[in-house]
């Protein structure tokens, strides 16, 4: 009954911690994504629903908000007014949903912005730009300009930058594009500029076609149009500008973001113009746009790579606003920690609002890919225009860019900057006129790498190309060693208003010069500049695409290898290269023209080209990714724990004890665990334990130190070198302690079961010893990267004296050892050791072996004797022993009757010859006088051998008399002469008559 009960805990225990486990994954908050994900504006609708799941896999791989998973709904409206009103109906219903991402076209935006505010859901749109989208609708918030900004801001920039007076308007029908045009329209009016010709068209015409063809002829047959404004959304843009461009008209194209959407640019892939000549139809059109990558900070870089990596494709704006738009999502609901349960999500929804709606100013900003994202009383984001023109099917910035002031009064000279149009007047508000330069670089070669001062010898060419009158040429490399200063530039180039300047520059340089998270063995190699004169008011700095080969990055990357910028010699393999633009404050040292700045900081643009380079050899570290890091550290540690556990005597018993209850069975346990402890299976099984802990305590440092290194680098500009220092050491001394383990589990512990004695434990701490010993010399070595000398040649010294102390005790007792792993005797074995007696072994300890000798005594012999020595043991292997006793018989007797009669005397013997293996007899020859014979028989027992012995020959002169046959004596004999005179030679022919000489005559 026990039993049962036990049985019933651990099953109620097991389920407790399953559902709570799935309770924890089922606890999720869901966001919902409402967009064009099927018709002809798929191409938006998957740009932003990756990017935002991308951000989204971010949060949850790094566990989420709390613990909880954001999960993204898709809801696809078709950019259809009707649909966006039923999407928006179905996530009210669902009743999950704590926020909306979306619309895209400001339409749907404004149809589905009735239920968002009936409902109470917050929603941002990321792309809708019509100002009726979050007007007098406290739920709908705008990530993105209006396009009553920038309708404003195209006025003006035809009027102040292109210097143009007439516009034509080409608008479709909805509502995106009839607001624009009117905003436009009323914008030129206020600049007394004339809008000279206006068409519009209606989206759903059967006879769209005709009637684009229609406009496009009458535009062709007028001569004074002007700038042409297209306000239009991507897809009527692309007809609409074909049409245009094949009939040759010349005029300056205008329109804002719809026309900078990969909708737009995929397009025209299939004309036949358009694919033996890229950017046929879209060179020169200008946009007004909400990003330009080439004028975006670092956030924005990294995101194109990571979004490049993973989609295989370039992202748009559309993307990098719909990933911002998620991340102030995300932040909404990191900072309210809502449940995003059913029960709570009309108090969750008030709660997300709320803290949009006070992101009010740049200080409470969250800075994204796009910029700081904030809103201004009507919700709408605080966005900069940028404008973009097409080259080579590449939208890059325009040589002219025009910015807000944010403060007014660090003008020092209002009217004479006006005067001088480095302010412009732009919808009542004032701008800076900021001249863009075009930068880029070409790498030539990196030597001189010194990664221990972090420093590199670099040279390369550096060009600018720009158009107003400035000084390019002055700028400040803000990593270099040593001063570099350009001096007149190797090429110039003038072309209309365009100016190239291109300057050789070699000079060291310092390594990892950018705020970065810290990553094992990689650096950034490369150059960081900027103006010394002009702020980022009157200059900012852009990569230069289109001169630099940049539409495809691996392809440059490639190109820099085949040129072997950095030589593979060095051990360096290059990674990746970016090239950005972000901005920099200095102080403006009291300067009189900047009084009037409140903080007493200059903004400056600032150029940066970063080639990320990673050692080339094969590390462990850093292998594991950062999401799995923290899953990673806690099944390594709990692994270690049942696994020290499962080797304890009392876990074994006990635990079965808990489970199965006190039972007479389970007392067994202490006796069986013994025998699993005495079995010879215990050593692998202890193998494999050893093996595991060692994999999982590998498996935590490796997690551990990701974990930990990326949770300091976020918190510091400097790279952790403490917490890398620590884990340096801790893989030093972890493999040595589990080296120590290995050597008592499969060294010691054999040792002792085989000797049935215990290691001393001098050889225990001295091997211990040693073995720390030699990872301190390597923490000193390679991880403090100190010469050895000194210390090897100290510790070598008094290792010398220590030696030369206890020399002998220390040769002896590793004999003892090398004895008990070779085991050429056992206690017990007859043996015979050099030229010692032989006797039975009684001991082996650590420093001799003992023998006891036929006479009785104890014959004691230094371990290092018995080690050098010839070793003859008589019980190895089977311990049976042979004994070949020889018998001399005269050699007239029969050698089959001899043998006949000395096997019977050998089988007569009753004790101490064994009968298996059967003796035998063996006619060994003859000699000059005897036949000799072999008794071959096995002893059972070595120490009787002289009784045994005796017994056999007993036998064997009892058979040989019963037989007549008689031993055979060796008999030598001995003349001895007394009183013999001295003979001559000469003599002893004569005395000898075999030697006389013989007569010649007879």
């Amino acid at each position: 009954m026990r039993i049962g009960y036990r049985f019933a805990l651990i099953a109620i225990i097991l389920l407790f911690v399953i559902v709570s486990y799935y309770s924890k994954q089922q606890e999720v908050i869901h966001i919902a994504f409402v967009g064009p994900l099927s018709g002809k504006d798929t191409a938006a609708g998957k740009a932003m629903t990756q990017a935002i799941q991308l951000y989204l896999d971010t949060v949850n791989q790094t566990g989420g908000i709390q613990g909880k998973k954001i999960v993204l709904d898709r809801f696809d409206d078709r950019n259809d007014v009707n649909q966006a009103q039923a999407k928006a109906m179905e996530i009210a219903k669902q009743n999950r949903a704590v926020a909306v991402i979306g619309h895209w076209y400001s339409s749907s935006s404004i149809s589905a912005g009735e239920i968002y505010k009936k409902q109470g859901i917050p929603a941002i749109a990321p792309g809708s730009t019509n100002i009726k989208v979050t007007e007098n609708n406290e739920w709908y918030f705008r990530n993105i300009f209006s396009s009553k900004s920038s309708g404003r801001f195209l006025a003006n920039y035809v009027k102040q930058v292109f210097q143009q007076t007439t516009v034509s308007i080409i608008h479709e029908d909805d509502a995106y594009g009839a607001y624009l045009a009117e905003v436009f329209g009323q914008e030129t009016n206020k600049l007394g500029m004339t809008v000279k010709y206006q068409w519009h068209f209606k989206i759903d015409d059967p006879q769209l076609e005709t009637s684009l063809e229609q406009i496009v002829k009458q535009l062709a047959t007028k001569n004074d149009a002007g700038v042409i404004l297209l306000a239009v959304k991507a897809l009527e843009g692309v007809k609409l500008v074909k049409l245009i461009k094949d009939a040759g008209i010349k005029n300056t194209m205008i329109s804002e973001s719809s026309l900078s959407e990969q909708t737009f640019l995929q397009g025209f892939d299939n004309f036949p113009k358009e694919r033996s000549s890229p950017g046929y139809y879209t060179n020169d059109i200008y946009v007004a746009t909400p990003l330009i990558f080439d004028t975006a900070n670092d956030k924005a870089q990294q995101f194109r790579e990571v979004y490049q990596a993973r989609y295989r494709e370039e992202p748009d704006w559309s993307a990098a606003y719909a990933y911002d738009t998620a991340m102030l999502l995300v932040e909404a609901i990191t900072h309210t920690q809502i449940q995003g349960q059913p029960q709570t999500l009309t108090a969750d929804r008030q709660q997300i609002r709320d803290y949009l709606a006070s992101l009010t100013t740049i200080h409470k900003a969250i800075e994204g890919v796009t910029g700081f994202n904030y809103f201004d009383e009507d919700r709408n984001s605080q966005k900069p225009v940028v404008i973009g023109v097409y080259k080579n099917k590449n939208l890059i910035s325009a040589f002219t860019q025009l910015q807000m002031i944010p403060n007014l009064n660090a003008i020092a000279d209002l009217e004479e900057a006006l005067h001088q149009e480095r302010i412009l007047l732009v919808d009542n508000k004032y701008m800076y006129k900021t001249n863009v330069v075009y930068t880029g670089i070409e790498i030539n070669e990196i030597s001189d790498l010194d990664i221990k001062n972090l420093t590199c010898q670099l040279d390369f060419y550096l060009w600018f190309r720009f158009r107003e009158e400035i000084d390019p040429k002055n700028i400040k490399f803000l990593n270099e060693v040593e001063p570099i200063v350009l001096t007149e530039p190797q090429v110039t180039e003038k072309w209309g208003a365009m100016t190239y300047h291109m300057y050789h520059v070699k000079g060291r340089f310092r390594i990892d010069f950018l705020p970065q998270h810290y990553a094992f063995k990689q650096h950034n190699l490369g150059v960081s500049f900027r103006h010394r004169e002009l702020n980022s008011n009157n200059l900012i700095y852009v990569t230069d695409v289109l001169g630099m080969g940049l539409t495809d990055q691996a392809a440059w990357l490639k190109r820099l290898e085949s040129y072997q910028v950095l030589n593979p010699a060095l051990g360096w393999s290059m990674q990746n290269i970016r090239f950005f633009q972000d901005f920099i404050y200095k102080s403006a040292l009291g300067s009189l023209k900047y009084l009037n700045q409140q903080d007493g900081m200059m903004k400056y643009s600032r150029f940066n080209a970063a080639l990320l380079i990673k050692a080339d050899e094969f590390a462990l570290r850093g292998m594991i990714p950062t999401e799995w890091a923290s899953p990673l550290i806690i099944f390594s540690i709990l692994m270690l724990l049942f696994l020290i556990l499962l080797e304890t005597k009392k876990t074994l018993i006990y635990l079965p004890r808990f489970i199965l209850g006190n039972t007479k069975r389970v007392r067994l346990l202490p006796s069986l665990y013994k025998i699993w402890r005495d079995n010879s299976s215990h050593f692998s099984i202890s193998y494999v334990i050893w093996l595991l802990q060692a994999s999982c305590a590998a498996i935590l440092l490796l997690s551990s130190e990701v974990l930990l290194v990326e949770r300091v680098a976020k918190g510091t500009l400097y790279k952790p070198d403490l917490v890398i220092t620590f884990f340096d050491i801790l893989w030093w001394l972890v493999p040595t302690l589990f080296i120590s383990m290995a050597i008592k589990r499969f060294i010691w512990y054999p040792l002792e079961k085989r000797s049935r004695r215990a290691i001393p434990n001098v050889i225990r701490i001295f091997v211990t010893f040693v073995i720390y010993l030699l990872a301190f010399f390597g923490i000193i070595a390679f991880v403090y990267e100190q010469t050895l000398t000194s210390l090897l040649a100290t510790s070598g010294m008094v290792a010398m004296i220590i030696g030369l102390a206890i020399q002998v005790n220390l040769s002896n007792i590793f004999s003892g050892v090398a004895i008990n792993l070779e085991r050429p005797f056992r206690v017990g074995d007859w043996v015979k050791i050099g030229d010692f007696d032989e006797g039975i072994v009684v001991d082996v300890n650590w420093r001799t072996t003992r023998v006891k000798v036929r006479n009785g005594y104890i014959l004691s012999i230094p371990n290092s004797t018995a080690a050098e020595s010839d070793i003859h043991n008589y019980n190895y292997t089977d311990g049976h022993y042979w004994l070949w006793p020889t018998v001399y018989v005269d050699p007239h007797h029969s050698p089959a009757f001899v043998e006949k009669i000395l096997l019977e005397a050998i089988q007569s013997v009753e004790t101490g010859v064994m009968k298996k293996p059967k003796p035998y007899i063996l006619f060994a020859g003859v000699n000059e006088w005897a036949a000799s014979y072999w008794i071959v028989f096995c002893l059972e027992n070595y120490q009787n051998k002289y009784d045994i012995l005796n017994e056999v020959w007993r036998k064997v002169w009892q058979q040989m008399q019963q037989a007549g046959i008689m031993f055979a004596i060796h008999r030598q004999e001995i003349y001895m002469f007394q009183g013999v005179k001295e003979r001559r030679p000469t003599t002893i022919p004569n005395e000898w008559p075999i030697l006389k000489t013989p007569n010649p005559d007879k």
